[in-house]
């Protein structure tokens, strides 16, 4: 990740369940702005406001076809996200074991009547 504000970004355009749905879409194939909005019931001014954020976060990036926008899934910033989730998984991993570890010891200590 280039740094903290980005992966906040990304972070914030993820904790909305409709731009997690739009990601979803994007994900299968490129739409046109009008087709999400259309998918999702949403006023194109409410889709535009979604896809913005998703665009600012990088995790999506548009293009233009004549008149039409589409709107294109960012599969390079994705592989940035699973380094980040899969280096926090590790950190995590590791301290639980400590902490099974430590348990363990505990208990063989009680038990030996320490």
């Amino acid at each position: 990740m280039e740094n903290d504000n980005q992966l906040d970004g990304i972070f914030f355009a993820l904790s909305d369940s409709k731009r997690r749905s739009i990601l979803t879409e994007l994900s299968e194939e490129s739409k046109t702005v009008g087709e999400l909005a259309k998918s999702f019931d949403l006023t194109m001014g409410a889709v535009s406001k979604n896809i913005k954020i998703l665009e600012n976060a990088k995790l999506i990036y548009k293009s233009k076809s004549g008149r039409q926008v589409y709107c294109h899934m960012n599969f390079d910033i994705w592989r940035e996200v699973a380094k980040f989730i899969a280096m926090q998984t590790k950190f995590w991993e590791r301290r639980l074991n400590e902490l099974e570890s430590f348990i363990d010891t505990q208990a063989i200590g009680e038990k030996n009547g320490r």
